[in-house]
């Protein structure tokens, strides 16, 4: 492993005077490479991408529900080298490799920097009525672009695992985006299940004021060696979102309205599934990169396994569930944010958050983020998405 992260590091310090040599070559004509391959460009690819993270919770212990209280501080770096090859107008091709290291704060085990392989191919297609993407390997979770609420996936686990292993298929149109991914999360083994998430969402502009959309989940959480029991886990979200800051001077000012539809289902100890349910409300006003959200969910409990443990006497908690154990009931919560765009390859999130119950105050967090992206530095019009 310290062979090939030394060559990556090598090569991303190599590619840049490469491509300067190339970009040398093209001004005086056609490049040697274009010439040998005609409409079948190859070019090197280079990418890095940096993010510290200091995410801070204080939660009290309750009878109804709980988050242990700690604090998540990591650095992160991934450079990336790779070759793109343009086949025509409408059909691009990269293969990307690189490594994810990754550190946590106050921690001397430096033994596992080097935390996972990126390993992707990414293809866009040009359509007629809009673009194709695919990408499959071993790719950052940031290319995922719909809206997954906390009900999905938490900050934290966002953070913590951060990269998908399998395919992502996306769709974008004039007025229509949509996603579908798989995220291949264990393997069969005496003590790890075999399990997998299937995940999609969609968003339709109806009109200039309103969008149409959903979110949802299919988790397959299945067997190991130990624990001869398989638990269903899915989440679907329909939603609509009202935008009225178009005609005024505000970035953002909205109301979104969605529905939970649950299914959950251990196989061993129920014979019937459970359906639970519930509604949502977002209310969003943001202005000079200063964002006031208010979240209030009402309705069942979304995660009635999260407490119970397998029959090898572990937990499910967050190996079943990745979202927030406080969809269980009447939840509140209440976030102030600071994102101003210092730059389009620069990003910087500070963010206070309050969690409310039926019981009253639950407890608060701290956020502060930076990401820097060498590809929204190198191609502008198309990376602000990654970078974000």
């Amino acid at each position: 492993m310290r062979n090939i992260t030394i060559l990556l590091l090598l090569c991303t310090l190599a590619f840049p005077a490469a491509g300067q040599r190339r970009d040398g070559q093209r001004q005086g004509g056609r490049g040697f490479l274009e010439e040998l391959s005609g409409r079948n460009r190859f070019s090197w690819e280079y990418d890095a991408d940096f993010h510290y993270i200091f995410d801070n919770r204080e939660f009290a212990y309750s009878d109804d529900a709980w988050i242990p209280s700690g604090t998540m501080h990591t650095i992160v770096f991934a450079p990336t080298v790779g070759f793109s090859i343009q086949q025509s107008r409408r059909v691009h091709h990269r293969l990307t490799a690189g490594v994810e290291f990754a550190h946590d704060m106050g921690s001397h085990t430096w033994a596992d920097l080097a935390r996972e392989p990126l390993i992707f191919y990414d293809v866009h297609v040009q359509a007629r009525r809009g673009v194709f993407e695919a990408l499959a390997g071993i790719f950052p979770r940031r290319y995922m672009e719909g809206s997954y609420s906390e009900a999905f996936f938490t900050g934290m686990f966002r953070n913590s695992d951060r990269n998908l292993e399998g395919v992502l298929l996306k769709w974008r149109a004039q007025r229509f985006y949509t996603e579908l991914g798989l995220d291949w999360m264990g393997q069969y083994g005496p003590q790890t299940r075999e399990r997998f998430q299937i995940v999609s969402a969609g968003q339709w502009q109806a009109a200039w004021w309103l969008s149409l959309g959903w979110t949802g989940s299919f988790y397959h959480y299945a067997c190991s060696g130990q624990a001869q029991n398989v638990v269903d886990n899915h989440l679907l979200e329909p939603w609509l979102k009202m935008d009225f800051s178009r005609r005024t001077q505000w970035q953002e000012l909205s109301a979104q309205l969605g529905g939970y539809v649950g299914y959950q289902r251990n196989r061993t100890l129920e014979a019937q599934p459970r359906f639970p349910f519930g509604g949502e409300l977002k209310l969003t006003a943001r202005r000079w990169g200063v964002m006031l959200q208010n979240t209030t969910y009402f309705g069942g409990n979304l995660m009635p396994y999260f407490r119970d443990t397998d029959p090898a006497g572990l937990p499910y908690a967050t190996n079943l569930y990745f979202g927030s154990p406080f969809y269980e009931g009447f939840h509140d919560l209440a976030e102030l944010a600071w994102t101003p765009q210092l730059t389009h390859y620069l990003s910087l999130r500070l963010a206070a958050r309050a969690y409310f119950g039926a019981e009253g105050f639950r407890g608060w967090q701290q956020i502060c983020s930076l990401r820097f992206s060498l590809d929204a530095l190198r191609h502008r019009d198309t990376a602000l998405g990654r970078c974000l």
